[in-house]
């Protein structure tokens, strides 16, 4: 499966709906895309986000942490998120 971002403006807040397997791969054009919108609340939706490379886990930590909001997010990807190495 690939990987598909979708993006949903809602006011003054921007969804981004990940969907797929997230790797190494899609890291730097994800960033950019994020990076544009950081001037307003981000929500990243992780809903239908199947898989995601060490990086890729990696990359969502730290978006978290700038003050991205995960939402929707499987078990199994919020523990590897939470969990610290």
């Amino acid at each position: 499966m690939t990987f598909r971002l979708s993006r949903v403006v809602s006011g003054q807040r921007v969804t981004f709906a990940f969907s797929g397997e997230l790797t190494r791969k899609e890291l730097p054009e994800v960033a950019a895309i994020l990076e544009r919108e950081r001037s307003r609340p981000i929500v990243v939706d992780l809903a239908d986000l199947t898989m995601a490379s060490r990086e890729g886990i990696e990359y969502l930590r730290h978006a978290a942490a700038d003050g991205a909001e995960l939402v929707n997010c499987l078990p199994y990807i919020c523990r590897w998120i939470e969990a610290k190495e």
